[in-house]
């Protein structure tokens, strides 16, 4: 199973030579079986290779080796298309239980993304994404515990009903928000077991709006 280093490294290649392998290592110089050893996590390219991609193409060798991304960098490199965009996943879970302290918010890898599918299917721009992942079940049947959840960063105020990843006094939820008279917000809970409850004039201070879920990764 490919590594962190190689998920990573894929992403390049995906960037540079839209995922073929083969034409990245004609454009790299590079035999295609090292290239195809790399991708699989079965070896590491040469201090000399990482030169060579960062002279060449502009690739963030701080992400490609450690997965942090360098202020005003794209992780791939200047040269890449532009039709992906990059989404973080945070070392962070969202409870869909009773909440989660946020304690660690280190980026644990990156997942790419295409431009035009994110604006087409899911109506999002792509310049603030993160996955998180959940824990819990009052989010039953719709999100499952161990489901990551692409959120828009963008979307902190509630326009319409929708899952939301709330940080509360409790930690960090995700959570069915509906808006309510007088400005109030109702918190919901998929799962009938968990009561609902609302958000107010007089907690409001406790309970922000982090961002809107806007979709779902899940293993079969």
């Amino acid at each position: 199973m490919a590594n962190a280093f190689a998920r990573r490294f894929m992403l390049v290649v995906d960037q540079l030579a839209k995922g073929n392998k083969k034409q990245f290592a004609q454009i790299t110089n590079k035999s295609a079986s090292h290239i195809y050893k790399i991708c699989r996590g079965a070896s590491r390219p040469s201090m000399s290779y990482l030169q060579y991609l960062y002279d060449e193409f502009r690739v963030d060798l701080n992400w490609l080796l450690t997965g942090e991304q360098n202020e005003n960098a794209q992780p791939a490199g200047a040269n890449q298309s532009q039709e992906l965009v990059f989404a973080p996943m945070f070392d962070v879970q969202a409870s869909a239980g009773f909440g989660s302290d946020v304690s660690v918010e280190d980026i644990n890898d990156y997942f790419a993304f295409n431009k035009n599918w994110l604006s087409s299917q899911l109506n999002v721009s792509g310049d603030k994404l993160a996955f998180v992942s959940i824990s819990g079940d009052s989010m039953l049947p719709t999100l499952n515990p161990g489901d990551n959840v692409l959120v828009d960063l963008s979307q902190t105020s509630l326009v319409r009903e929708g899952i939301y990843l709330l940080h509360t006094d409790q930690g960090l939820m995700a959570k069915r928000l509906k808006n309510q008279a007088k400005g109030a917000i109702k918190v919901i809970s998929d799962n009938p077991e968990y009561q609902s409850w609302l958000i107010n004039e007089a907690n409001s201070e406790f309970n922000h709006i982090v961002g809107k879920v806007v979709w779902c990764a899940r293993e079969l």
